[in-house]
Parts: C-alpha cells; structure tokens; sequence
C-alpha cells in the first residue's frame, strides 16, 4: 500500500501477482495492536513501560525507610526536626516511632546513595556493552536481575545496614547499563526529526514511575508493611520482560514484522542499516568541549532530580510534618508537572526544528536556558522561605520539577545528533556524572541534617543546589552542540575524519559539520502512512 492508499502489486519469477498487503501479512504477527503500530513507537512505549517499573525498584526505598527506621532511637536523639504546625493530620515527631531498625542520619544518607556507587561503575561498560551484544539483551537482563535483588531487601535491611549497602550497590551495578543501552538502541532507530519526542516518550516513564511509586509505596507500607515495597516492583517487571522479548528489536534490519517503508525511512534518516561496532576514539572524546557541555548539563540537572527522589519522603514528613499515606502523595506532585513540561517540550522542540526558522543548536540552548533558569529562581525563593509554609514549599518543588523537565528537549537528544555512533558512550560519561550527585546529594543532606536538623539546614543545601544548577546552565547553554562532530563521522569502516565529503545523511544538512550560526534546517523525510 502506497502513500495514498492503494495495494502495490508484484510478480514473482513464476508470474504470479502479489499485492504488497500480501506480502507484508507473510511476516506474521505477534501481537494486533503491535503490528499496527509504528515498530518504533512500539519500542518507545516499551521503554516507557521499562522507565515505569525501574522507578518502583529505584526509588521504593526512600518512602520505605522513612517508616523502617525507629526515629526514637537513641542514635537519631541528638537534635529533632522542627516540624510544621500547620501540616494536618499525623503531624507529630512520633509517627514514624515504630520503625524496628536503628539508623542514624549518616547511615540512611549513606544507603541512599548506595545505589549509586554501583551504578557510576558500569556507565560507559554499558554503552561497549551494547554495541557487542545488543540492547534486547542487555536492557532487558539488566532489568530483570535489579527487579531481583531488590526482593532481597527486607533480609539484608534486618541483617545490617552494611547488607543493605551491598543489595543496593548491587542494584546499581546491574542497572547503570539501562541508559547507556538505550541511547545506543534509538542511534540505529530514531529519525533525525523525531529524536525528542521519542526521547521523551521514554523519558516521561520516570516521572510517571515516580507519581506512581510514592503514592502506592506509602499505601502498601500502610496497609501491607514496608516489605512489599520490595516485593511488588518484581511483579511488574516480569510482566513488563514478556513484552520486552517479544516485542523489542536491536535494530530496524532486524525486526521481523517491520513494514518495508518505515525501515527504509529509518535507516535512510539515520544512515545506519545494522548495529555497528566502531572503534570509540577516546581521546577526541574525552576533550571535546560539547561532550563536557552535556556531562556538566546532565550532572546540574540530576542533582534535583536525585535530591527529590532520594530526600523528598525526608523532608516531606520531618520538616513539613505530613504522615505517611500526605508524604507518598505529595511526593508524586512534583514529577506529574515534570512529565507534562517534559512532553510539551519536546514535542514543541521538534516542531520547531522542522519548521526550520530557527537554528537547532538555539533551540536546544532556549530549553537549557529556560529550564535552569526557572529551577535556580525556585530555588533561591525556597532556600529563603521563613515560618512554616507548607503549601509554598511543596508549590515550589513542584514548580522546580516542572523546570527541570525542560531540559529534557534541551539537552537529553543531543547525544544522539552529535555523535550518532557514539551515542551510548557520550551518555554514559554523562551519566557518570549525573550519578556522582546521586551519590553525594543524599550524602551532603545526611551530613548537613545529622548534627542540625532544622528548616535552616535545609536552606543551605537548597543554596547549594542553585549554585549547582546556575553554573551548570551556564556551561552547558555556551558550549553544546547539535552538529555531528568530526570524530563522529563515518568513513569506510567507522574511522573518523575530518573529511567534508560523507557528512551527508538522508538528505539533512543538520549533519554538517558548520558553524552554528549558519546552520541550515533540515530536510523532512515524508513517512507514508504504514501499519507497524
């Protein structure tokens, strides 16, 4: 079936006609509603699934230790937080006194950020990793062992807190391969003109893993007790592999249902037809000022991100003094306007980046601009809240998130535009990044709250956290870039070169290795209107 409908026909050697209908049915089919899918979009809503349930192994633990640990004992009884008057009901320093396990502020920060001293270690491993294996593999294992050692939570936390470290480094290890995969999976499927809003299909699971991880972790450790915390995420990803191994593919050459049409506008947009394993020329790399630009972006960006994830429960009921079943509720606000900001966004970055008028590195620089702006600005006002005000503080967040999300459309693709066969290793040194304030942005609250738990110490670490997003704004709005640079560029086998002479890809002069100032819109390709 062409683009206007009708049944393109065929003979085969022996005479026999064929319509292209035919053809496309031999392949078989899996699931129905699958197959009438763009096989691209099929993939990024499995990566949005995938985003959904890491959220609940991810992040589970910081509602759950709210309530397993004894805020009566003896080690958390140097100083008590200054708790909200005007936070309604459960607001009292004794809700969270029947916790069974005795861990002072310094350990809790601590294991917080266990995760993340695994997950900082297989960084670029997963970006060589999927280039060897594949991303079917090495995405959908590494979800399914994480899903796994998180169910062994309960017993280590009851063993010690030095078990609980090493389930939780564990976990990270495992994991620290999903981004990186990913990247290195839309390189061989995403066009040139729907990079962001693929990217943010998958991206907006996190937030939305988030909105559904605090309110249903604060109900299954009200009702059920903080174990199942740890054991639900299991079931969800199980149910999530299934799908993932019979839908998921390495690359459009290797789906076995794709209709001819989108697999030709893929790789003829991307240039790439199989996975490819070329030599990472490290050095060029490792000194490239547009790479830092995102490594610098990603890490100021992650910092509240990873503030809120880790410390929201915490400061959501010892500072604003709300229970357990507000705290899960509330915690979820600030992720749901990330997810819209996050989508709107980008969906507004492509249609401005097909329109044409504007030049793509400045697009992507007004979402970064934008986006760190706004997070700085909430900040500053939250660090300089006097009194109680509750419903300032959780407004504040919310709003802070939302501009966070932003940088989503502003940075989060570029990987995939500057160095389109690096993909996966940019964003893994990237993400090494972003995990380092994973790890010290809950260690920085433990150390800070351990000996002077009040609502001023928390303004030092919001100032903190300005400081870190103003500069890193700052660095990444003056050097990114969205050309695909020299080291990135193919000849012959996947050396790099400085030759002008192939930079040419699916008729886009967005590969052109230019100044930006003079950077010509890219050409759309048209897709037809298929049925994968």
């Amino acid at each position: 079936m062409d683009a206007t409908g009708k049944d393109i026909t065929s003979s085969d050697a022996g005479g026999k006609t064929e319509t292209k209908s035919e053809r496309d049915s031999e392949k078989g089919s899996c699931c129905l509603l699958a197959d009438r899918v763009p096989a691209r979009y099929v993939l990024a809503v499995l990566f949005f699934f995938g985003h959904i349930a890491m959220m609940t192994f991810r992040s589970g633990f910081s509602i759950a230790i709210v309530v397993m640990v004894n805020s009566s004992s003896p080690v958390n009884q140097t100083n008590t937080y200054l708790l909200c008057p005007s936070s309604g009901s459960g607001n009292t320093s004794a809700q969270n006194d029947q916790g069974e396990l005795d861990w002072s502020e310094s350990i809790k920060g601590v294991l917080l950020g266990a995760y993340f001293y695994g997950y900082i270690v297989t960084q670029v491993l997963g970006g060589l990793l999927e280039q060897r294996f594949g991303g079917k593999i090495v995405y959908g294992t590494s979800m399914l062992v994480t899903a796994a050692l998180n169910a062994l939570s309960p017993v280590a936390s009851r063993t010690s807190p030095w078990a609980m470290f090493a389930v939780r480094f564990s976990m990270g290890l495992v994991s620290g391969v999903l981004f990186p995969t990913l990247y290195g999976v839309w390189s061989r499927w995403a066009p040139l003109t729907e990079r962001t809003s693929l990217l943010a299909i998958c991206y907006i699971g996190i937030p939305l893993g988030n909105i559904i991880n605090y309110p249903l972790a604060s109900f299954l450790a009200d009702e059920l007790g903080w174990e199942y915390i740890f054991y639900v995420p299991g079931g969800l990803v199980a149910a999530w592999f299934v799908a993932w191994l019979l839908l998921a593919y390495d690359s459009p050459a290797k789906h076995p249902r794709i209709l001819e049409e989108e697999q030709k506008y893929i790789e003829d947009s991307t240039g790439m037809r199989e996975r490819q394993t070329p030599a990472v020329p490290w050095l060029k790399v490792l000194t490239s000022p547009s790479v830092w630009a995102l490594i610098i972006g990603q890490f100021s960006s992650n910092w509240g991100i990873y503030f809120l994830t880790t410390q929201l429960p915490n400061y959501m009921q010892n500072v604003l003094g709300f229970n357990i079943r507000t705290n899960g509720l509330l915690s979820a606000l600030p992720f749901v306007l990330s997810m819209v900001t996050m989508l709107t966004s980008s969906v507004a970055a492509d249609r401005l980046i097909q329109g044409g008028k504007i030049p793509k590195v400045w697009i992507r620089r007004g979402f970064v601009i934008i986006g760190f702006s706004g997070t700085v600005i909430c900040g500053v006002i939250l660090a300089n809240l006097t009194g109680c005000n509750p419903a300032v503080a959780v407004s504040l967040l919310c709003i802070t998130e939302g501009f966070n999300g932003m940088t989503v459309a502003g940075f989060r693709a570029v990987h995939v535009e500057f160095a389109p066969r690096f993909s996966g290793v940019t964003f893994a040194l990237a993400n090494v990044a972003a995990t380092v304030a994973g790890i010290f942005a809950p260690l920085l609250v433990g150390f800070i709250t351990d000996n002077d738990p009040t609502p001023a110490a928390w303004s030092t670490i919001f100032y903190i956290g300005v400081a870190i997003q103003g500069v890193g704004g700052i660095f990444t709005a003056v050097f990114m870039r969205t050309d695909v640079q020299p080291w990135a560029r193919v000849v012959g086998e996947g050396e790099p070169s400085t030759d002008n002479k192939n930079t040419e890809l699916a008729g886009s002069t967005d590969l052109i290795i230019a100044n930006e100032h003079v950077e010509t819109p890219a050409k759309v390709v048209e897709m037809p209107n298929t049925k994968l």
